[in-house]
C-alpha cells in the first residue's frame, strides 16, 4: 500500500516504521530537527518492538504524491495548517490519530469528506531527545466509515496495520468509539496537566478520582445530549462511570488506577509528556471543544468549565523551550 505519514512524533514514527517493515511504500512528512534525524539514522523504535529501518522523508508538502492512504498523526491544533498545502492531492482516505473528535470536521473540510474516516487511537509511545521512539502502548487503533458501515477500504486498512504489528480493528460504530474515549481522555488530560504525575498515581488517589468521575459524568451528559451512544472500552470504562453515583465511580476508578500502577507504572498521558517539554498543550481543541458543546446542547457542566479555564491559564503561561 502506498502510504503518507503526516508528523514525525512517536506514534507517526511507530506506525512509517511498523508498514515499512512489514514490506509498505510509505513515506513521512516531517520538518526540523526531526527529519533530518531520520534522514541520518532512521526510524528506531523500542519497547514493545525492536525495529530499525530506513524510511523516505518528504520536507515539502508540495513534493507529496497521491497515494492511497494519509494518516495525520500532528496535534489538532497544527492539522488544519499541516493539511491545507496537500488540499490538491488525492487519497483514496485519510484519517487522524489525534486526540479528541474536532479532528473529523478539519479532515473534512480540506479533502473529501467522503474520504474521510474515523479513528480512535489506545496506542501510545514517547519521542526521545535521541531520535529513537520508546512504543508504550499497543492496545488497539480503531478506525470506521461515519455511515456506519463495515466497507472493504476499512477492512483492508485495517488488516494492513495490524499486520505490521500495530493492532488495529475495523469498526461499525466508529462515532460511539471516538466519544468514548474522548469522554475519558478529558478526564484524564484535566489530572495529568494539573498533577504531573504518572497516570496510575493520580487514577489510585481518591480525591483525584473524585474529580475525574465528575468530569466523565458531565462528559456522558454532553455525548447524551448529542444522542451519542458511549460504551466500555480502554482506556476507561466510562459508560459504567457515567452510570454509578460519584461515590461507587471513585472506588471503581482507583480500583483501575491501582491497575494501572502494577501494569503501566511509568505510563504517561501525551499531554504530560508535552508539557514537561515545554510543548503546546491540546487545551481549546478538545476541552474546549467539549465545553463549548455543553453550551450549545444546554448540559450543565461547571467543573468542565472550570477545569477548562484552569488548562487554558496554563498553556498560556508554557514558556517554548530554547
Amino acid at each position: 500500500m502506498e502510504i503518507i505519514i503526516l508528523g514525525g512524533g512517536a506514534l507517526g514514527s511507530i506506525l512509517a516504521a511498523h508498514l515499512i517493515e512489514d514490506g509498505h511504500q510509505v513515506a513521512l512528512l516531517a520538518r526540523g530537527h526531526r527529519a533530518k534525524q531520520v534522514r541520518d539514522s532512521g526510524l528506531q523504535v523500542g519497547g514493545l518492538s525492536d525495529l530499525k529501518v530506513q524510511c523516505q522523508v518528504i520536507s515539502e508538502p508540495t513534493d507529496v504524491p497521491d497515494a492511497e492512504l494519509l494518516i495525520v498523526t500532528v496535534k489538532t491544533y497544527d492539522i488544519e495548517s499541516a493539511i491545507a498545502p496537500l488540499a490538491s492531492r488525492k487519497f483514496d482516505a485519510v484519517f487522524s490519530v489525534a486526540n479528541g473528535v474536532l479532528k473529523n470536521s478539519q479532515l473534512a473540510q480540506c479533502f473529501d469528506a467522503r474520504a474521510t474516516l474515523g479513528c480512535m487511537a489506545d496506542t501510545s509511545g514517547e519521542l526521545l531527545a535521541n531520535g529513537e521512539v520508546r512504543f508504550t502502548r499497543n492496545i488497539c487503533l480503531h478506525i470506521g466509515e461515519y455511515g456506519g458501515e463495515q466497507s472493504r477500504r476499512v477492512t483492508r486498512i485495517a488488516q494492513t496495520i495490524n499486520h505490521s504489528g500495530v493492532k488495529t480493528v475495523a469498526e461499525n460504530n466508529i462515532q460511539t468509539i471516538e466519544w468514548s474515549k474522548f469522554v475519558g481522555w478529558v478526564a484524564l488530560l484535566i489530572l495529568a496537566v494539573t498533577t504531573q504525575r504518572e497516570t496510575g498515581k493520580f487514577l489510585a488517589d481518591k480525591n483525584c478520582a473524585r474529580l475525574a468521575v465528575t468530569i466523565i459524568h458531565e462528559m456522558a451528559a454532553i455525548a447524551a445530549a448529542k444522542a451519542i451512544k458511549i460504551i466500555d472500552q480502554s482506556p476507561l470504562p466510562v459508560a459504567s462511570l457515567a452510570a454509578k453515583s460519584i461515590e461507587l465511580a471513585e472506588r471503581q476508578l482507583v480500583e483501575i488506577g491501582n491497575e494501572w500502577k502494577r501494569n503501566a507504572p511509568n505510563h504517561r498521558l501525551s499531554a504530560l509528556q508535552d508539557l514537561q517539554r515545554s510543548k503546546k498543550l491540546e487545551v481549546a481543541e478538545t476541552l474546549g471543544f467539549a465545553v463549548s458543546e455543553a453550551q450549545a446542547h444546554g448540559v450543565r457542566a461547571p467543573t468542565l468549565e472550570t477545569c477548562f479555564a484552569l488548562l487554558n491559564g496554563i498553556n498560556g503561561l508554557i514558556e517554548p523551550a530554547l
